[in-house]
């Protein structure tokens, strides 16, 4: 591609930094200033995309938020459409790609920040629907330990004006990269908020595991690929997937499956688990990362590598059936109903298996699905590509199994006669369990569950311990 030296009678490019179907990214100077700037170039004729357009659409939307980058100048040029915006540091992508894995202390750190970016940009109606890695940056200079959200090419401006929210649409063609993108992504839904922070987690996830069970399919299509990895994420078993990582993640997605398209996610609810993962882990947030210093990364990994081990069970412990005893006293009285978790100091209800459906409104629509390829280690989130139209080819409701009993336990369990089993059972129960019938004054099952919440918060009982009784 021959472009222009000068862009706007100021900006100076210097050296291109990436480059992809869309166009290239240049690093740049503005000779008023005399700062260096990104130079984010598409062909005019790329009609099929006019990512830039969306993307300044946005830009200007979210101007003066904190974590995404300003917009110095746009216009078009020598028949290219052309994007002046700040310059930034590398991307977690070249990070992860040196590392292969993140300690938990960087990746809780990472999440706090990016949830808080996620959520400014939302409060101005924007979601931003392919948040990865790639498209997370760090500043520079005296911001080098700031995050920033970038690449808005295929953002969308959900809430309008008059802060009416635009209608849900399904039928809608996957958009963004397959290896993050929510399980209302893979089912044609049109995304929201929730969606982004669903997102989030599977990253979050590949950094401390450095993979995901999804990736490396072999000998199988784009298309395919999508397909498949949507039913994985569909049907993989929590406890699988959230193994030896802190259980606080697993509640964060848990409750993010509660949440419909209209729903306002409780940013703050997702933070304080980040920060309650932290402290059970004797994390300093002090937001210094495994790559500022070479020695500490690995002493900050063996430290919570062994409380990790002491926490070994608690994941199992949580997202196990109730034992024999439970579930003997939990159908005589309150059938299967669980308690997962909190927010705002009330009891979510347990996700039914329609959890991800959303409000009845519906209208079929299609939407272009532009995906992003990784440049340089610097700047390459600032780059869009082509869209590839592919309609979602999955119907399927999820169903949170960590959350249901297995019909053919319970029937087990109301066919088991009065015998020495039953009895070996009740004696399980209580030494699991009878510690709950100590802290409760009156009969269990009449008790409220915000009174029941706030009388183990007195009696100083920890709320995860509690989550199945």
């Amino acid at each position: 591609m021959q472009t222009a030296s000068i862009f706007n009678g100021k900006y100076v490019a210097q050296k291109k930094i990436s480059s992809g179907s869309f166009g290239v990214v240049l690093l740049g100077h503005d000779k008023d200033k005399n700062i260096d700037v990104a130079i984010k170039i598409e062909k005019e004729e790329n009609e099929d995309v006019r990512s830039l357009e969306r993307e300044v659409q946005v830009l200007e939307r979210l101007n003066g938020i904190e974590g995404v980058p300003k917009l110095y100048w746009h216009g078009e040029q020598d028949d290219f459409n052309v994007i002046v915006m700040q310059i930034l540091g590398k991307d977690l992508a070249h990070y992860v790609k040196s590392k292969k894995k993140f300690s938990f202390k960087t990746t809780i750190q990472l999440g706090i920040q990016i949830v808080k970016v996620l959520e400014r940009i939302h409060n101005k109606g924007v979601v931003h629907r392919d948040l990865k890695p790639e498209n997370v940056l760090f500043g520079i200079d005296d911001e080098s330990s700031k995050i920033y959200v970038v690449d808005f090419g295929i953002s969308k401006i959900f809430r309008d004006k008059n802060g009416n929210i635009h209608p849900f649409r399904d039928n809608t063609s996957f958009i963004g990269t397959t290896r993050y993108a929510s399980i209302a992504a893979h089912k044609g839904f049109e995304l929201s908020r929730k969606d982004d922070i669903e997102s989030l987690i599977y990253v979050l996830l590949y950094f401390m595991k450095g993979q995901l069970p999804w990736q490396n399919m072999q000998n199988v299509s784009d298309e395919e690929r999508t397909v498949k990895v949507g039913e994985m994420k569909m049907s993989i078993d929590l406890r699988e997937l959230f193994k030896d990582v802190p259980i606080e993640f697993a509640l964060i997605l848990e409750y993010l499956k509660q949440l419909q398209y209209l729903s306002e996610p409780n940013y703050d609810f997702v933070v304080q688990q980040f920060e309650k993962a932290a402290e059970n882990l004797g994390i300093q947030l002090d937001y210094s990362y495994d790559w500022d210093q070479q020695q500490q990364p690995m002493k900050i990994s063996q430290s919570v590598n062994s409380e990790i081990m002491q926490r070994s069970t608690t994941l199992n412990q949580q997202l196990q059936p109730p034992s024999t005893g439970e579930m003997k006293k939990s159908l005589d009285k309150q059938g299967s109903n669980l308690i997962r978790q909190m927010s705002n100091n009330q009891f979510l209800a347990p996700p039914q298996s329609n959890q991800l459906q959303p409000p009845a409104l519906k209208r079929q629509d299609s939407s272009q699905q532009p995906s992003l390829v990784s440049g340089s280690v610097m700047l390459s989130t600032y780059n869009s590509i082509r869209p590839k139209y592919q309609p979602s080819q999955l119907g399927l409701d999820v169903k949170v199994s960590i959350d249901t009993v297995p019909k053919e336990y319970i029937q087990e369990q109301r066919k088991t006669s009065e015998s020495a089993q039953q009895k070996k059972a009740q004696n399980s129960y209580t030494e699991t369990v009878g510690w709950r019938d100590s802290i409760f004054e009156e009969n269990y099952d009449e008790i409220p569950l915000s009174k029941k919440y706030g009388m183990l918060q007195q009696k100083g009982v920890d709320m995860q311990k509690y989550i199945y009784y």
